[in-house]
Order: structure tokens, then C-alpha cells, then sequence
């Protein structure tokens, strides 16, 4: 498979013809992932197939098995595949910048690239554990801005300025950008620092802070209803929270409430564990709203207002209505996200007019 694949991307790509590699090379990855994309379910039809053999039924077995395992396979690489294109798009930017550098000097253009996007309705739980440091991309390029996401490439380059940014199906409704105390560093590497964690990452308060007119749901939005910074993997006692702002409610490490909130929650769990076995999958959560509903006093009937329905069974989970959608951007070059009124992308360009 291996090989095929390389000769496929040389043939199609125009190499050895000195055509533009960076544009054929690209095409040559989108041709593939579209082909690539149908065959797990062509080799489901194939299994489906396999079942109709009567002969012999121990063959059978075996050859639905290795169908199965090709299928596994399969969707495997179209996974992967998707992560090989971002990077390709990205080493084709790069040779572009490097090409033109005058030109794009002169444009005063800057990038911003999507690592995670939530949706607290999509039935994917974004708790505390999913995701944020386990090294593992989620959901695919075309869902990117309407289903929980997760891009590893972008989460694992090093970042400068990071903005939280609001959005309905890519439509921007408000957005904060922050700088990072240190410069360098990757969301992985930032997220992964869980011991002791409740680490204060940004300084300075939000750098850009914009929200467009007429905007609903801005009272009690865990992002734009507080000021402050961004802290990264609050643990309190046995609680956890992966994002929040400090101008919230932040419990103290030892105090058991269950009253600090924002994305990536769980209030059962061993906040300083990268991965903890014993979480309770029932009390994760992947948004909370800002309230002041602390533990034991916070009563099943009252409970703690969740958006949207990605939260676990616990019974003072309450799920409210979704606000949005909530992409994190990162770049090194611009501390301004624009606010045109362009839809968002997996990429957003920033240029000085």
C-alpha cells in the first residue's frame, strides 16, 4: 500500500515535469482522500458479501476476519490522511512565504490555525481527559467548525498569542485573544503540565476583545461574561477544569465544590493524572456556564448549568441551550484576529489594510 501510495502521489503530482509541485502535490492528496474515503464501506459491502458463502464455513470466517482488519485499516489511513494534508497545506504556505517573502512583508499578512473547535451538542464529551492531552487528533477537516475537532499538528506547534473565538457554524460572534506568558510553548506541552497544574498561562488580560452587535448569551458565557486571563488544567480536590478565566470562580486546590467553570470539565477525577482510570465518565462535561452553585448547597433541582447536551449522567448536571461553537486559534505573528465578518476557516488570515 505504501508504495502504491507514493508512486500515485509522484505520478500525480508532476515532479519530474517542473510543473508546480506545491499545487499538484495538493491536488494528488485531495484526489487520493476522496477515493480513499469510500473504500471502508466498499470493503464493508465486501464482507457483507463474504456472508453468503456456505461451502465452508471456517474459510469464511477467516475471510471476513481479514476483510474486517483491511476495513480497520483503511479507516485508519483516511484518518491520517487528513493530518498528512494539513501539513502539506502548511509546508506549501511556508514555501509560498519563503518564495514571495517581500511580497507578504509588504501585505503584512499573519495566519492563525484552528486546534480545537467544540460543540457541547454533538454527543462527543470534550471532558477533561477527551482530547486535550492524550495526543490524539478528532473529527475531520470538513466538520472542523461544526463538530468537535481537534487538529494534533497545530496542537503540538509552538504558540505566541492564543484566541477563543464564538462562532455558528463559522459565523464569528465574539472572540478574545490573549498573549502567552512564555513564548514557545505548544497546547499539548501546556495542557500536559497537569502536576500541580491551575497554571496561569496568559498575561495582561485579552489583547483583542470584540463581540458583534446584538450578540445573544453574553451574561453567564464561561469566556466572555468574566475578564482575566486564561488558566490551564484547574484541579481543585477531586475536580478539574482544562480552560477557565481567572476572572471567574477558581476553588482553592483542596476545596471540594464543584463551582469552577469552563471547557473540559469533570468533577470526579484526579486533576494532577495526565490520564486517571478511576474518572467518573458520569460527572464529565465539556462546557459549563459561570454560576455560583457551589457543593453540597448546589441541589439536584438548582444544578449546575451545562450548555447544550455533551455532559455525563451525574444528576446535578442541568444541559441549557448552546451558545455556540468554540474554536481555539493560535499564531505567533498576529495579536489581532480578524473581525470582518468572513466566515472562519481551518485557517484565517490577518492582513493590515
Amino acid at each position: 500500500m505504501g508504495k502504491l501510495f507514493l508512486v500515485f502521489l509522484l505520478c500525480n503530482a508532476g515532479l519530474s515535469s517542473g510543473g508546480d509541485i506545491t499545487s499538484n502535490l495538493t491536488k494528488a492528496l485531495e484526489n487520493f482522500h476522496e477515493r480513499l474515503r469510500n473504500l471502508p464501506e466498499d470493503m464493508f459491502e465486501v464482507q457483507l458479501d463474504l456472508g453468503k458463502f456456505t461451502a465452508n464455513e471456517e474459510m469464511k470466517q477467516q475471510a471476513e476476519n481479514q476483510a474486517k482488519q483491511i476495513r480497520g485499516k483503511l479507516s485508519d489511513m483516511s484518518s491520517d490522511m487528513y493530518n498528512l494534508r494539513f501539513v502539506v497545506d502548511r509546508l506549501s504556505e511556508l514555501e509560498a512565504e519563503k518564495e514571495d517573502d517581500k511580497e507578504e512583508v509588504e501585505e503584512g499578512c499573519s495566519s492563525w490555525y484552528l486546534g480545537m473547535n467544540l460543540n457541547p451538542s454533538d454527543g462527543h464529551i470534550m471532558g477533561y481527559e477527551t482530547g486535550w492531552s492524550d495526543d490524539t487528533s478528532i473529527g475531520t477537516l470538513e466538520d472542523a467548525l461544526i463538530r468537535d475537532y481537534l487538529n494534533q499538528t497545530v496542537w503540538n506547534m509552538p504558540a505566541k498569542y492564543i484566541a477563543i473565538v464564538r462562532h455558528h457554524q463559522g459565523k464569528l460572534d465574539a472572540v478574545k485573544v490573549f498573549t502567552f506568558k512564555h513564548w514557545g510553548l505548544s497546547l499539548s506541552h501546556r495542557f500536559k503540565d497537569t502536576d500541580p497544574g491551575r497554571n496561569v498561562v496568559t498575561e495582561g488580560g485579552p489583547v483583542q476583545e470584540y463581540t458583534v452587535p446584538g450578540a445573544h448569551n453574553l451574561g453567564d458565557d464561561p469566556v466572555f461574561s468574566v475578564g482575566g486571563d486564561l488558566a490551564f488544567n484547574w484541579g481543585y480536590s477531586r475536580n478539574g477544569a482544562r480552560l477557565v478565566l481567572t476572572g471567574g470562580h477558581l476553588s482553592g486546590a483542596d476545596v471540594d465544590d464543584d463551582n469552577t467553570h469552563g471547557f473540559g470539565n469533570n468533577f470526579a477525577i484526579r486533576p494532577k493524572m495526565v490520564e486517571d482510570p478511576e474518572a467518573y465518565p458520569d460527572w464529565a462535561h465539556e462546557i459549563s456556564n459561570i454560576q455560583d452553585c457551589p457543593y453540597p448547597s448546589c441541589t439536584q433541582r438548582v444544578g449546575v448549568k451545562i450548555q447544550g447536551t455533551d455532559h455525563g449522567s451525574g444528576p446535578t448536571l442541568k444541559g441549557g441551550p448552546v451558545y455556540g461553537n468554540y474554536a481555539i486559534y493560535i499564531s505567533n505573528d498576529s495579536p489581532t484576529f480578524p473581525t470582518d465578518g468572513a466566515n472562519l476557516g481551518i485557517n484565517v488570515e490577518m492582513c493590515e489594510n
